[in-house]
């Protein structure tokens, strides 16, 4: 059998069905791979691989490789044994094409259609099967700049009973690594939707937390946050979050998961939606956090500030018009926002609450001026004078 028909044998096992066309380029892109192929054993690059213009017609090729074309010239290859078995045959017996293999399903798995699904199918296969810390290395670099790709196939690999363990223990390394960690936090935010176990749920958070004291971007840090506050709106997840915080505030855990922790359970609906006072201030709440403190150090902050204000915004105009409920927030917000390295950044959230009205109709951000700024102090920081420069 010839390299095209091996490729084109590939082609099928991974895809089943699907139409002719879509079979030859699949298998041509895997030849390519092979061509791109380094040097190995005192060989030319991709030497003897190709033989393109001598080959036979892709129809004659399907055929020979116990497949059939219908009349609309669809590839029938209703053999998922066969193609698997062939899939392992090559991967045991053909060393040097593992890399190249890999890069090809993980190209194919960003196709739309049946193909993405079946080279899924595939590569998760193929880690069950071969699951060691050099092939979850070799996965993990073919498959880094894919990380829904790689998250889909680490998400089969977490939850078999043999693997498990060292998949888990690799996506902690890979934590740390700017180069994975779209795809650890895409795996994470899979498992803590649906956790099949707690244990699960408790290694996904650990992965979270480490990507979260790693993070070297912000927006590695704004991917956190949004797994987080996808968390804080199931009961179950706001309860992990509150865990979290409280770890950063007894020095625990650290601090950088616990201050996104904190700010995503300030989007956590309240438990009475009507009454206007956010969750973690509602006198009913009972978790035991610090919220002046917490605030008050999200706002000191620079990587959190801007975050910490504009949700600061939303949680105090979400109870402006329910003059007990607003009082309730301001007069806990007031003491985080009276600390002496605190006037830059509550003039920023001051100015920010223009347009804001109280149920009476007077100015929240007047409200808050009036009780922060000493008065002897007002003529040099006004309100409204120097608005974006000290907003930023």
């Amino acid at each position: 059998m010839t390299v095209e028909d091996r490729c084109l044998l590939l082609a099928l096992a991974v895809r089943q069905s699907a139409p002719m066309s879509q079979v030859a380029q699949t298998a041509d892109r895997l030849l390519k791979k092979l061509e791109e192929a380094p040097a190995a054993h005192g060989q030319a690059a991709g030497s003897a691989l190709r033989g393109a213009f001598a080959s036979r017609g892709t129809r004659r090729r399907i055929h020979d490789v116990h497949a059939a074309v219908d009349g609309q010239d669809n590839v029938v290859f209703d053999r998922p044994a066969y193609g698997q078995a062939v899939l392992e045959y090559v991967w045991d017996n053909y060393d040097v094409l593992r890399d190249p293999l890999l890069t090809w399903l993980v190209e194919i798995a960003t196709d739309n259609g049946d193909a993405k699904a079946q080279a899924v199918k595939t590569l998760a296969h193929l880690t069950v099967r071969h699951g060691s810390s050099d092939y979850l290395t070799a996965l993990g670099k073919s498959a880094s700049s894919r990380p829904e790709v790689l998250a889909s196939v680490m998400e089969v690999a977490v939850s078999d009973e043999h693997i498990g363990p060292l998949a888990w223990d690799t996506l902690y390394r890979w934590a740390e690594h700017e180069t994975y960690t779209a795809a650890v936090i895409s795996l994470c935010r899979r498992v803590l939707r649906d956790p099949a176990s707690t244990a699960a749920e408790k290694r996904a958070m650990v992965r979270l937390r480490r990507v979260a004291h790693s993070a070297a971007t912000d927006a590695t840090r704004e991917a956190v946050l949004e797994a987080f506050d996808e968390l804080a709106q199931q009961p179950s997840g706001a309860a992990r979050l509150v865990t979290e915080v409280r770890g950063w505030q007894q020095k625990r855990t650290s601090a950088r998961a616990g201050s996104l922790a904190f700010l995503a359970l300030m989007t956590t609906p309240a438990d009475e939606p009507h009454s206007g006072t956010p969750w973690l201030v509602h006198p009913a709440n009972t978790t035991g956090i610090d919220v002046p403190g917490a605030v008050h150090d999200l706002l000191i902050d620079p990587h959190s500030k801007a975050t910490a204000i504009l949700r600061l915004v939303d949680w105090i105009a979400s109870c402006s018009g329910d003059e007990a409920a607003y009082s309730h927030l301001r007069d806990a917000l007031l003491p985080a926002l009276r600390s002496h390295d605190m006037l830059k950044a509550g003039m920023a959230l001051m100015r920010k609450l223009e347009g804001v009205c109280t149920a009476r109709g007077s100015s929240v951000a007047e409200d808050f001026y009036q009780h922060l700024v000493d008065p002897r102090l007002q003529p040099t920081f006004p309100l409204k004078d120097e608005r974006e420069g000290d907003a930023t």
